[in-house]
């Protein structure tokens, strides 16, 4: 007589084993090729159709839906950015594994099975040598648990997308700095070659001048200098475009190649001014809303729900385990009832953690409101000062232009010589390039007032931080 079998597969465990397994996910590997990568990055162009294609519903009325457009404004730029930048990319596949954190908050636990076998070496006449048996355990998993595991990911998903806000707003801000270095850098070389032209001017008729003794040596040699620093001038302007360009580039998404032969325009870059009522409530909104306290707020409510958590814990958790055993031919149905005991510690020391981590946020909140409050009202400041600035800048330009035009007057009707009109044209270039600092630092100004409240304050790229940031949220390429 054979021995009988301590366990026989049968076709319903058999099914069972099948559809279990089928709902198991497969590993495809995706390794990265960098030299691939590499590739596509230097293939990146603004006029490429994918791109078309997913800004063009993005795209202001002006341009009537055409891409690429004639001239690229800051709107136009924004878009490109919103689907090629990397940076934002990367902040899109964070808010996708938030997602799906609150799967796997809100599954159910799996319950565990364990089986076990043994076998008598010396067994009674009419009964089996074998023992087995399978015991399972299963946590009872509460609503409230389950919910508060959901609210906590729930909250991961809000902080992700309040991230994402954050970057886009980085990238906008990194954008409209390296397009205004670079408009500005180009105007800054621009009056730096016309000044080394002026001063080689003025350096040879200063030389003429002293070769025919009717000048001081030291009146070249200042000449000379004036001619250096010109040169100089002339070389940091070529650096800060060449920069620019560079950055302006990255926070696109593109290589600076693909800057070539693109033109960009900025209607409002000479005057840097703004509606006072639509700073107002803008101020207003980012004293209560700005992305960074919502921040500040999402992790706050994390902390409270960390904190609720915590005290849940203090209670036992209960698990039920209902089993089978087939003992030496007697079959056996079980029930095993397991819970914790609370007698050492009641999870005060963790309760306490959640606590002290929550009043920590609660500060958190009231520091960020601090410093928005603070940058706003001081990044105003900034700006009036510095429009005062560029008004006194304007005025002495202005000046300047009309000593110039008046000495070339003078210099047609034999008044002045040559020399005195150099002179003039140096201080008036002088002048311009003390208003193109002023611009620039209102420029600055203006935009550290708009990083303060978080939204362009003239332009039309209001429109296009709000919902359009979705529609071009397709992955780089």
């Amino acid at each position: 007589m054979r021995p009988s079998s301590p366990f026989r597969p049968t076709p319903r465990w058999s099914a069972l084993l099948c559809a279990l397994l089928a709902g198991c996910a497969s590993y495809q590997p995706t390794p990265i090729d960098t030299a691939a990568t590499n590739t596509q990055w230097q293939a990146r162009r603004l006029d490429d159709p994918v791109v078309a294609e997913r800004v063009r519903s993005a795209l202001p009325p002006s341009d009537h839906g055409q891409w690429p457009p004639a001239t690229y404004g800051r709107a136009e730029l924004l878009l490109a950015a919103l689907a090629l930048n990397p940076d934002l990319a990367e902040a899109r596949a964070h808010m996708a594994e938030s997602d799906a954190a609150v799967r796997t908050a809100k599954a159910l636990p799996n319950p565990t099975v364990s089986f076990a076998l043994e076998r008598y070496t010396q067994s009674q006449a009419n009964s089996s040598p074998w023992l087995w048996g399978i015991t399972t355990d299963m946590l009872v998993d509460t609503m409230l648990r389950r919910h508060l595991r959901a609210d906590l990911a729930d909250a991961g998903v809000r902080g992700a997308r309040l991230d994402y806000a954050e970057k886009v707003w980085e990238v906008r801000r990194s954008l409209r700095a390296a397009m205004a270095d670079l408009l500005l850098g180009q105007r800054q070389q621009q009056l730096a070659e016309q000044s080394v032209t002026a001063a080689t001017a003025l350096q040879a008729a200063l030389q003429q001048r002293h070769a025919l003794g009717e000048s001081l040596p030291a009146e070249a040699l200042q000449a000379a200098q004036t001619l250096a620093q010109a040169r100089n001038e002339s070389a940091a302007a070529a650096q800060r475009v060449a920069d620019a360009r560079a950055r302006l580039a990255r926070a696109i998404g593109v290589p600076a190649q693909a800057l070539d032969g693109i033109k960009l325009q900025w209607d409002s870059l000479d005057a840097p001014a703004f509606e006072s009522a639509r700073l107002a409530d803008l101020s207003d909104r980012a004293r209560l809303s700005r992305p960074d306290l919502e921040r500040a707020l999402v992790d706050y409510s994390s902390r409270e729900t960390e904190l609720h958590q915590q005290v849940r814990a203090q209670y036992p958790q209960i698990s039920l385990g209902p089993g089978y055993t087939y003992d030496h031919g007697v079959r056996k149905l079980q029930f095993n009832l397991g819970t914790t005991l609370p007698i050492f510690n009641q999870n005060q020391g963790p309760i306490a953690e959640a606590e002290a981590r929550r009043e920590a946020a609660g500060k958190h909140v009231e520091a960020v409101q601090a410093t928005i409050d603070s940058e706003i009202t001081g990044a105003g400041a900034k700006l009036d000062a510095a429009r005062h600035a560029l008004d006194a800048a304007r005025s002495g330009q202005q000046a300047s232009q009309r000593l110039q035009k008046q000495t070339e007057l003078g210099h047609a009707h034999g008044e002045d010589d040559r020399v005195a009109v150099l002179n003039a044209q140096l201080a008036a270039l002088t002048s311009a390039q003390t208003e193109l600092t002023a611009l620039d630092q209102a420029q600055l100004a203006l935009g550290a007032l708009e990083d303060a409240v978080r939204a362009p304050l003239e332009g039309n790229e209001a429109e296009l931080l709000r919902p359009n940031a979705d529609k071009t949220s397709g992955d780089s390429k």
